[in-house]
Order: C-alpha cells, then structure tokens, then sequence
C-alpha cells in the first residue's frame, strides 16, 4: 500500500512525469519506507509547470527514466503486486504508474473529500489538509505531496472512524450531483455537463475513472 504522487513535464496531452514519490505504509496505517526520485522525461517542461513546482531541465539531464527508475532501480518492486494507491486526483497520477503493477485499486483523497466535506471552501490538497489538521503542508513536490495525501487519508480514517475498506466503499458510491473536478466545467455537477463535453470525456477519459463511471449512468 502506497500513498504515490508525481510532478509532470505540464497539462497538455503528451505529459509525462518529471518526479516521483510514494510512501509505503502498512494494515494499521504506520510509514514503512519513503520513495522519492527526480526523472528525466526526454521532453520540454512546460513553463507553467517549471513555475509551480520549481523543477528545470538542468535537474533531471542525469537522471533516470521512469523505466528505469522503476524496473531497474527498484527491480520491478510492483510488477506482480495488486497494489493500493492513495493519490490527490488519482486519476491524474494512476495511468503513469498502472503500467508499472499487475493491478491498482485507487483511493482518491480529493473524493473522499469531495463525499464527506461537500462545502468546503473547494477540494485541493492544500485545502482538505487544513481542514484536516495535516502538519504537513503541500508544496508541488513530489514526496511532500505524497506525505500530505497518505496523511490527509489518515486523519480522515480517524476522524470518521473508517477503515481502508469502507473509504474505498464510499467513494465508489459515485453520484451525479458530485463536482466535475477539473476542467472548463471544474465544479459543474456531472448532471449538468453539456452533452458535447459529457461525450468527449466518455471517449477521452480513462474508462475505470469514476467521472466516467457516474457518467455513464446518466
């Protein structure tokens, strides 16, 4: 079980991950090991990207790839595991790494929180992490936003006296009164999406997502 985080060259289509981190950690929710690597993509970083997390290119020219970091460096440590991963927006970070495990069950942190604090100010890492009295603070690098997830996940086990079970039972109780979580329409209902945009989503959008799966009952 692992809370995963990755920095990325950008947004656009064709995005890869310029750093990694993960958090190991066990049945009763105590640290086991933490991860953490620069990664050279081999492609430009956007400049927005470089402005937020701070990473340039000049960082990451002896790097390794991510093939390399995760088959060699860590000797294919997931290839054939069924592995948890708790990740902010899950669906951002999960399809860099699937390839990597024979199976992932995601627990997303920003729809656990978008189910169980619906009013909060929004659903950003940051802010839950506030809301939740997580000692860390996010900072767009990897390990430090990986720590706040696995933390995040934590305090909301304790404070709602749930097990990794049950989370991941509530947040596939998806519904179509939940806010579209990125986007132009970022904060719309799924139930009022546009037609045009819903279809574009069903045919570009990873299909295990749960955006996809509430969308898909509509």
């Amino acid at each position: 079980m692992i809370a995963l985080d990755f920095e990325t060259t950008g947004l656009n289509p064709g995005y890869r991950p310029l750093e990694i981190a993960w958090v190991e950690f066990d049945s009763h929710l105590n640290e086991v090991e933490q991860v953490n690597s620069l990664i050279n993509p081999h492609i430009p970083i956007e400049s927005g990207a470089q402005r937020t997390h701070g990473i340039s290119a000049e960082m990451l020219v002896d790097k390794p790839s991510l093939d390399e970091f995760l088959k060699k460096t860590h000797a294919g440590k997931f290839a054939d595991e069924h592995v948890l991963v708790v990740a902010h927006n899950a669906s951002y970070d999960v399809p860099m790494f699937s390839p990597y495990c024979k199976k992932i069950t995601a627990l997303c942190t920003m729809r656990l929180g978008q189910t169980l604090y619906p009013d909060a100010e929004n659903h950003k890492l940051q802010t839950l992490a506030a809301l939740l009295n997580v000692d860390i603070e996010p900072t767009h690098r990897a390990l430090n936003d990986a720590l706040t997830s696995f933390y995040l996940m934590k305090n909301i086990a304790t404070a709602h006296s749930m097990s990794i079970d049950e989370m991941l039972t509530l947040i596939q109780s998806v519904s179509l009164d939940s806010p579209m979580p990125f986007g132009k329409h970022k904060g719309t209902k799924l139930r009022d999406l546009p037609a045009d945009y819903v279809q574009w989503l069903i045919e570009n959008l990873d299909p295990g997502g749960w955006v996809i799966e509430a969308l898909l009952r509509k």
